[in-house]
């Protein structure tokens, strides 16, 4: 097993049709999108945290 994955490498590509839908959504659109990611990152960590103890 590898240690740790480094922040720092991590790298995403977005396309510009991807990054023109997002400058078209309202500021509150964008916001309730971070929010999901967000929760979609606590909810990985924790399945990887629950898979790491098996």
């Amino acid at each position: 097993m590898q240690g740790p994955f480094k922040r720092e490498d991590r790298t995403y590509y977005l396309s510009d049709e991807r990054m023109a839908a997002f400058r078209a959504l309202t500021p509150a659109q964008r916001l309730a999108w971070v929010e999901q990611v967000a929760a979609f990152l606590r909810k990985a960590a924790i399945a990887r945290q629950n898979q790491l103890k098996d």
